[in-house]
């Protein structure tokens, strides 16, 4: 409220000097059609607009002599003037809160016009005592002099009246007061439009405080300027609030463009997903976390396993490791620690998948990963390694397919000649249905190795 006291002062101190209280200056609206952003809905309503002309002005009562005299006794009390600091004199309040109210007692003899400027001065050293019901009620009785006082007088009066309501939460009585005073002025600049806006989303005018916004901000990018984050950031809320994701998108992208902070980053990333524009979901949250804005365990590994899908492992493996390894963002879980050794593996990276996928085993909870570290190990023709694993499968159990398991092992031990315990592991696989014929002819296939490499010795 400093600037609203400023004004005030300002207003008393040209009151003793001229008699008179300066209206708001004429200015040429300007036309602006549409804001500068694509895909932003407008309002289904009007913004708040002024008077085609100014009122015309007032014949006013005269001041008697004697009252101008001991007004401007009041206001040099409450704020000398440089000539009477340099003098010595010093500001004393609560002296010229004594003399108004000395004055006012006499006030039935005073005319509106010089009641209306008594009441300014009361009303200003309520304020200066933080008295806002007081500071309320002798403002509403300057206006209350109407038409007694000038047209500019009475317009800032209705705006300091809609400011103070505002502040003090009885917004359907600052509205009152700023549409009052909207009839008086023929000029509101795009910061009084962005005021407007805020008390009528407090009146629950929803409407009329989305298109009061937009206007302050069409304003503002006609007279070249950009458009004040606190503006974009509040006209975001207000489509948020109407559920139009479109027009809220349109905003945050505005604010991404102008004002690159990581959490419009985050909220244009949300709208992207919820309005189903997936890639552009991914592509922001990818962006974000080459600019560092990813911090979250769910959000990195929302991204790696879209580089999974689109046949980017390696990015996702590049991605995970670092949440894993460096920044310890993504807990080393055996899942987590899977999804990097699967993604090292569609990257050919088989050393790096092993190192992973040994970690994800020792931690899981059933023997499936050490099953599929089995088979990695296989893959790489480690037979013995591939055996031992397959193993611990096994001894930690809780399998969904031990047959499977059965089949690695007898593979392996064939591999390394050992055609004795690639027999009992294809038996054993051949005991579940689903891997019965199977097994059965990678026994006969190992009997009749076994008796072929049996021949071979016999001959050498």
């Amino acid at each position: 409220m400093k600037t609203l006291k400023s004004v005030i002062s300002a207003t008393l101190q040209k009151s003793v000097g001229v008699a008179v209280l300066a209206a708001a200056p004429v200015l040429t609206m300007v036309s602006v059609d549409a804001m500068a952003v694509d895909g932003i809905a407008p309002a289904n309503a009007q913004y708040l607009k002024p008077a085609e002309q100014r009122p015309d002005p007032r014949r006013l009562p005269g001041l008697p002599q004697d009252f101008i005299e001991d007004y401007s006794e009041i206001t040099s009390t409450m704020e000398p003037s440089e000539e009477q600091i340099a003098e010595g004199a010093k500001a004393d309040p609560a002296k010229a809160f004594q003399m108004a109210k000395e004055m006012e007692r006499e006030a039935g003899e005073l005319n509106p016009y010089a009641k209306a400027m008594l009441y300014q001065v009361l009303g200003q050293l309520y304020y200066e005592r933080e008295d806002m019901p007081n500071t309320i009620k002798y403002f509403e009785m300057v206006v209350a002099q109407s038409p007694n006082l000038p047209v500019g007088t009475e317009a800032q009066f209705y705006y300091f009246l809609g400011q103070l309501y505002a502040q003090e939460e009885n917004e359907t009585k600052a509205v009152e007061y700023l549409e009052r005073w909207s009839k008086m002025v023929t000029m509101i600049s795009a910061t009084q439009y962005s005021t407007l806006a805020q008390i009528y989303y407090g009146a629950e005018q929803h409407e009329k405080a989305l298109a009061n916004m937009l206007h302050a901000i069409e304003l503002y990018e006609a007279e070249g300027k950009i458009p004040r984050e606190e503006w974009l950031s509040f006209l975001r809320a207000l489509y948020f609030f109407k559920e139009d994701y479109n027009s809220t998108l349109a905003v945050v992208q505005e604010l991404v463009r102008l004002y690159p902070k990581m959490n419009y980053w985050s909220q244009m990333a949300s709208l992207y997903y919820e309005l189903g524009q997936l890639d552009n979901y991914y592509r922001t949250m990818d962006s974000m976390y080459v600019m560092g804005g990813l911090k979250k365990e769910n959000e990195l590994k929302s991204l790696a396993g879209h580089f999974i899908e689109n046949d980017a492992p390696y990015k996702a493996a590049k991605l995970l490791d670092k949440g894993i390894n460096a920044d310890k963002i993504v807990e080393p879980t055996a899942t987590n620690l899977e999804l990097l050794a699967n993604s090292w593996r569609l990257s050919q990276e088989t050393d790096k998948a092993l190192v992973e996928m040994k970690r994800a085993a020792a931690k899981a909870e059933d023997g499936d990963l050490y099953f599929n570290l089995s088979r990695l190990l296989f893959a790489r023709d480690e037979f013995e390694a591939s055996v031992s694993a397959a193993r611990n499968a096994l001894q930690k159990g809780g399998l969904s397919r031990p047959d499977s398991v059965h089949l690695t092992i007898g593979q392996a031990e064939l591999a390394r000649g050992n055609f004795d315990e690639a027999i009992e592991a294809f038996k054993k696989a051949s005991r579940d249905k689903r891997s019965q014929k199977f097994a059965s002819q990678w026994i006969s296939y190992t009997e009749g190795e076994k008796k072929r490499q049996e021949a071979l010795k016999s001959d050498g």
